[in-house]
């Protein structure tokens, strides 16, 4: 639009001179002197100037290009919506028209660390990190970042409400987020938020999904980077945990006691077990025939074998 009034400007002030100049060259009906003749080419060469600059400016307001990934909508000098544009390349409009541009790629908003303020940045934001409250009433800070994008075919009912990507991003999708996130923890416990940070991020996800649904922004990702409880929530559960891992290991030890224990008695009962049938298998007959055995062993290496009267034992005799 203010180059569109340039160029007017700059050709209306060309037309205006060349007027004055063609005027004053009819008063003079010819018999202009040197000075004249050449303040008149001067003024003429400006006017020429100011007309070709001013015609430039009104044609290139009347062209405009567009980037892949962006979406344009095309606004009257009154304010009114022509249009809008989704295709990338140039494009025609009329020169006192203006063209608002939003992105349509992937965007990304961050709230992490204790930043003072809010940096806007086309359709991105960086800001502090957002305090919650979970449903034990205690406060934690989550750092945390969220990708979005936003429909083409919507960009015009955005722009209604917003006018412009700044608007857009401080006044709905910051807000949208931090009220999101601040929601989510509420039906988690503390111990709930410090370890089950998977569940409280598809929580959050699915919430603001729900939020922004038919608005024409759609949640690509949402990632929790980090949960900062209060320092003395923290230090009681560290020493919850070595505590546990302690009683962890005192049990794991019980149980290797136990097993050894319980190995020592099945290889006693098996030992008793194996003498007891040993003993039951050595009969009158049995031990009658090893002794039968034994004699003949010794009677075939060439020993003589003595054996008195009514005497159980063997002896050798070499």
């Amino acid at each position: 639009m203010h180059v569109f009034v340039v160029g007017l400007l700059l050709l209306l002030a060309a037309v205006l001179l060349f007027i004055v100049l063609a005027g004053r060259s009819r008063r003079s009906k010819g018999a202009e002197s040197a000075p004249q003749r050449r303040n008149r080419f001067i003024g003429l060469a400006g006017a020429t100037v100011a007309a070709l600059l001013g015609l430039l400016l009104l044609g290139g307001s009347s062209v405009y290009a567009q980037d892949t990934g962006d979406a344009s909508v095309i606004v009257s000098w009154t304010g009114d919506i022509l249009g809008q544009e989704i295709t990338p390349g140039l494009h025609v409009k009329a020169p006192w028209s203006t063209v608002d541009t939003f992105s349509v790629r992937n965007q990304q908003v961050v709230f992490a660390g204790n930043r003072a303020e809010t940096d806007y940045t086309g359709g991105s934001a960086l800001g502090p990190d957002i305090t919650v409250q979970d449903s034990d009433g205690v406060t934690s800070n989550i750092d945390i970042a969220v990708r979005y994008s936003i429909r083409p075919d919507q960009v015009t009912t955005i722009y209604r409400q917003f006018r412009d990507e700044t608007n857009f991003v401080s006044q709905f999708v910051t807000q949208d987020i931090r009220s999101t996130v601040r929601d989510a923890p509420n039906s988690f416990t503390t111990l709930e938020l410090i370890t089950k940070r998977a569940e409280v991020n598809t929580a959050i996800q699915t919430a603001l999904e729900q939020r922004w649904k038919g608005t024409g922004v759609t949640v690509d990702s949402v990632s929790l980077q980090q949960i900062t409880p209060p320092a003395s929530v923290t230090a009681a559960y560290a020493a919850a945990q070595n505590a546990q891992i302690k009683v962890t290991t005192e049990q794991n030890n019980l149980k290797a006691a136990q097993v050894s224990a319980q190995q020592q008695v099945v290889q006693a009962e098996a030992k008793a077990k194996a003498n007891d049938t040993l003993n039951r298998s050595l009969t009158t007959n049995v031990l009658k025939q090893n002794y039968i055995d034994t004699l003949s062993k010794l009677a075939a290496s060439g020993n003589v074998v003595v054996v008195p009267e009514g005497f159980g034992g063997i002896v050798n005799v070499k």
